[in-house]
């Protein structure tokens, strides 16, 4: 080989170029390469609450109504400080992160305004659901798209003391309930009965003389009379049922509290009862299929 071929041969030698960093990366291992990515995050500027101006800066909106720093970073941050052992500066960053979703907490729990005791219930669900998830490293749903992670965080702790309390029922598709409850709430189970370690004993005297009128079953009926009103869409008419049909008033007092003629009133009665035997006859062969 002459001179000339040599140097032709050495040239194209150091044309090749080999790529030892992407057969580094392909062939790094999934783990550390999680490893490398999370230390990355740490080793970044996280805000900080003890600082009034990384403060003011965690409290400032923007000009459509969210926040500088969104709940996501903010969820990151939570997570980062917690890597780092400082657990006072990861509760500052909770009570921010959960005074943030307060107004949807309470927005979605308003179903139960009228039960306040459920109502801080199913809140304080959504916070404790909230707070554990923030603080995991394998919970990545609310990193991805926090605001629907918090729709469904409220919704399922909203629906879970639905179905403690009985309060919820099945649905046909016109959207009306359909069969009964599937769980008896507590608050409407009272105990009549004498306590289990009296009952084997011939002794015992039984702490009161049961009621003749079953408290329960009255309760009970109660609840089932409110919910086949709900078949009812107009509130009217259910007003004039209830006036009706469980406080026996007379038409003439019926037309005076609703507004309306006694004809009227009378008229709007009969359509009701008709509208709720045809709901309760489709519910009852639904059940008995």
């Amino acid at each position: 080989m002459d001179e000339s071929e040599s140097k032709k041969a050495g040239a194209q030698t150091r044309g090749r170029r080999t790529r030892p960093t992407d057969t580094a990366v392909d062939t790094m291992p999934q783990v550390t390469r999680s490893a490398a990515t999370l230390a990355a995050h740490t080793d970044e500027a996280l805000p900080d609450p003890r600082e009034p101006a990384s403060l003011a800066r965690l409290r400032q909106r923007t000009s459509t109504g969210g926040y500088t720093i969104p709940e996501a970073d903010l969820v990151r941050a939570i997570r980062g400080w917690g890597q780092r052992g400082e657990h006072a500066v990861v509760r500052q960053l909770c009570e921010l992160l959960i005074e943030r979703c307060m107004p949807e907490f309470q927005r979605r729990s308003w179903g139960l305004r009228h039960r306040p005791d459920l109502m801080e219930d199913a809140i304080m669900g959504m916070i404790e659901q909230v707070l554990r998830e923030a603080q995991d490293p394998t919970e990545t749903f609310m990193t991805l798209n926090f605001i629907h992670y918090l729709r469904c965080c409220a919704a399922d702790n909203f629906n879970r003391v639905l179905r403690q309390e009985g309060l919820s029922y099945r649905r046909d598709d016109q959207g009306r309930p359909a069969g009964k409850p599937q769980h008896v709430p507590q608050a409407l189970v009272d105990r009549i009965d004498a306590g289990a370690e009296n009952r084997d004993d011939e002794t015992a005297q039984p702490a009161a003389i049961a009621d003749p009128h079953d408290q329960l079953d009255e309760r009970m009926a109660a609840v089932e009379a409110q919910r086949i009103l709900l078949y009812l869409p107009d509130p009217l008419d259910r007003q004039i049922v209830i006036l009706r049909a469980l406080e026996h008033m007379r038409w003439d007092d019926i037309a005076r509290a609703c507004g309306k003629t006694e004809r009227t009133m009378r008229l709007r009665y009969d359509k009701a009862l008709v509208r709720l035997r045809e709901s309760i006859e489709a519910e009852t062969a639904m059940v008995a299929r």
